[in-house]
C-alpha cells in the first residue's frame, strides 16, 4: 500500500532459458523442489514466493513464478507450458532497486513533527522532548539489533526512508557482504539448473541447454514504453541539433 513495502521494478541483469519440444511438466512440483533443496542447502536469510505476473490487465491472463529473494537480490524462476508441445524453463537474476521518493521524505517529516507535538501536547515541552528523543533512540536500538535479526533486518530494508537511512548507516558494504551475495547467486543459480536437468532427465532428455539471453531489457509497461520512446526522441533531438550548429558554424 502507497509504496510502503515495495521497491522499483526489478532491474534484471542477467536471465537464461530452456525450451523443451513434445516435453510436459509439473511446474508446482518444480517450485517445491527448488525450495526444499534451497532448505536442506541452509542459505542464510534467504526468502521465497510465489508471484502472480499478469500478461496485461487485472482480468489477462497470468503465470506463477518462484521467486527467491535475499536482501534486493531475487531471481524470478518459471516452469510453463509454452503452445501445444513446449515447455519453458526461465530464471532472471535481478536487483530490487531502491526508491526514495519525494512524497515518502515528507510523509515522514511530517510524521516525526505530529509525534513530536503529539508528545509535547500529552506530556509537556521538556518531557515530551525526552519521550520523543526516547522513541528515536529506540528506533535506532532496533536498527542496530536487526542486523542479527533476519525478520526485522528485512522489514526494515523494505520501509521508506528508514530504510534507506538503515541501509545507510547499519549495512556498509564490506567483502564479507559481497562475497556473501556472490555465494548466494552462484548457490542458486547452479540449484536452479540442476533441478531443470533432473526434471528433464526424469521425462527422458538428456540433452538440456541453457540460452543465455542477450537482451535482458524488461520493457513492460505503458510508462516505460513512453519513457524508452521519449528518451530516443530526445537523443535524435540533440544529434540534430549538435549537427545543426556544426553546419551554422561552418
Amino acid at each position: 500500500m502507497f509504496g510502503l513495502f515495495k521497491r522499483k521494478r526489478p532491474h534484471v541483469y542477467s536471465q537464461w532459458i530452456t525450451p523443451l519440444m513434445e516435453f510436459s511438466s509439473d511446474s508446482i512440483k518444480f517450485y517445491d523442489a527448488i525450495e526444499e533443496g534451497l532448505k536442506a542447502w541452509q542459505v542464510p536469510e534467504l526468502v521465497t514466493e510465489r508471484i502472480i505476473y499478469k500478461d496485461g490487465g487485472l482480468l489477462s491472463a497470468g503465470r506463477e513464478y518462484l521467486r527467491v529473494r535475499r536482501e534486493a537480490l531475487v531471481f524470478d524462476i518459471v516452469s510453463a507450458k509454452f503452445g501445444a508441445s513446449w515447455w519453458w524453463f526461465s530464471s532472471r537474476s535481478a536487483v530490487l532497486q531502491r526508491s526514495m521518493r519525494g512524497w515518502e521524505i515528507l510523509v515522514f517529516l511530517l510524521g516525526t513533527a505530529a509525534f513530536a507535538a503529539c508528545y509535547i501536547y500529552t506530556f509537556g515541552m521538556v518531557v515530551g522532548c525526552i519521550v520523543l528523543a526516547s522513541t528515536l533512540l529506540m528506533l535506532v536500538v532496533m536498527m542496530v539489533a536487526a542486523r542479527s535479526w533476519n525478520g526485522l533486518d528485512d522489514l526494515l530494508l523494505h520501509m521508506p526512508v528508514i530504510g534507506a537511512l538503515y541501509e545507510w548507516l547499519f549495512r556498509a558494504e564490506s567483502y564479507y557482504r559481497d562475497d556473501t551475495r556472490r555465494m548466494y547467486v552462484s548457490v542458486v543459480d547452479f540449484l536452479v539448473r540442476e533441478k531443470v536437468k533432473e526434471f528433464a532427465a526424469a521425462a527422458g532428455v538428456t540433452d538440456v541447454q541453457f540460452h543465455q539471453v542477450s537482451d535482458i531489457q524488461q520493457i513492460t509497461t505503458f510508462s516505460d514504453r513512453m519513457s524508452t520512446f521519449v528518451d530516443i526522441a530526445a537523443e535524435k533531438l540533440i544529434k540534430a541539433g549538435e549537427e545543426g550548429i556544426k553546419q551554422l558554424l561552418k
